[in-house]
């Protein structure tokens, strides 16, 4: 919503133009595209797609596959097309519970929910700036424990 496209621009999201068919199908078309992707580099794991969550959804979901997952490498991957910018504080934006606004999440906390070892791969705009507040918590995380 913060973001001006320019014209021409990329429109396709995992090869869907999502302004070609109803939303509630793009953003499930788009997860499954994706998921498929991954599947081809890594046929044995196992995935699971949290598509609009909420900040509780997020909580629920990591600590959940960190549990399960053990020692092994969790994989977060973060699609924010669609929602504002992540900020200079080091949050991105999620929904609330109704779906009426956009609710930040911190970064500090996702690293705490998912552990280590995990990869995060951040799809979307200004994705520098999660990068260097990332880097930040992380040192922050290190230094606590």
């Amino acid at each position: 919503p913060d973001v001006v496209k320019p014209s021409p621009c990329a429109r396709l999201e995992c090869w869907l133009n999502p302004f070609g068919v109803a939303a509630n199908k793009a953003i499930e078309t788009i997860g499954l595209n994706l998921q498929k992707q991954y599947e081809r580099w890594q046929p044995r794991a196992r995935y699971k797609q949290s598509l609009d969550p909420t900040v509780e959804d997020v909580k629920k979901l990591c600590t959940s596959l960190r549990r399960n997952a053990k020692e092994e490498r969790l994989l977060f991957h973060y699609n924010g097309h669609g929602v504002p910018k992540p900020t200079s504080n080091g949050e991105i934006w999620v929904f609330n519970k109704t779906y009426t606004q956009y609710i930040p999440l911190s970064l500090y906390d996702l690293q705490n929910w998912i552990g280590s070892p995990s990869i995060f791969v951040w799809e979307c705009n200004a994705a520098g700036l999660i990068v260097d507040q990332f880097s930040h918590f992380e040192k922050v995380r290190d230094d606590d424990i």
